[in-house]
């Protein structure tokens, strides 16, 4: 069944993604998600339909009563959750048009990056390393904003990508003169040396 309905400022600002392409990765799957909701609308009505018709073909046959009563178990069950289950399919399609604009307003900012010939997946593999940037970078000025520096766990992964640590240390979280050591890939000749 479909579930009650996630705010549009839920999908704007707490939706997983720090650049226009991860937030579009990450609206698609819920869209997707909600698209095979709003089937089992189909689902839940035909299963209702099969279970009337089950339970008048077993009445018309004159079944045994316990067969009887147990079918009519379940049509009252079935039955009981139409009213919620109703307002879960009409918020269902509110959530798909929400999803739908919010889409297409992010495929407005996004579509003027795209690399030519590139399909959405291969775009979002190519912003990997832009969104892996943007949030260990947001996560660093969070911590030099709560606690005065960044934390060492978090320097070390800017570290472990060299454009990153350069990007950071362009936007002013990493000091200029920090250098980005590298291991020498000779295992007789141990030493660190700039990279």
């Amino acid at each position: 069944m479909a579930s009650k309905l996630n705010s549009e400022f839920n999908y704007r600002y707490q939706v997983i993604g720090e650049t226009v392409w991860e937030k579009i990765k990450t609206l698609k799957g819920f869209l997707e998600g909600r698209i095979r909701a709003a089937a089992l609308e189909k689902v839940a009505n035909l299963k209702l339909l099969a279970l009337r018709s089950e339970l008048d073909n077993t009445i018309s046959v004159n079944a045994l009563p316990h067969v009887v009563m147990r079918l009519q178990a379940e049509l009252l069950e079935l039955e009981s959750h139409l009213p919620s289950q109703e307002e879960a399919f009409e918020l269902n399609r509110q959530e798909i048009k929400i999803l739908e604009n919010l889409l297409a307003e992010y495929f407005l900012i996004a579509e003027p990056t795209r690399i030519p010939g590139y399909t959405d997946e291969q775009m979002f593999e190519a912003n990997a390393m832009n969104e892996y940037t943007v949030s260990l970078g947001r996560e660093i000025q969070a911590e030099i904003i709560s606690c005065g520096r960044a934390s060492p766990a978090k320097i070390k992964n800017a570290m472990n990508c060299p454009q990153t640590f350069h990007a950071l240390k362009l936007a002013g979280l990493i000091p200029d003169g920090a250098k980005l050591l590298g291991a020498n890939n000779d295992p007789l000749c141990i030493e660190l040396k700039p990279v």
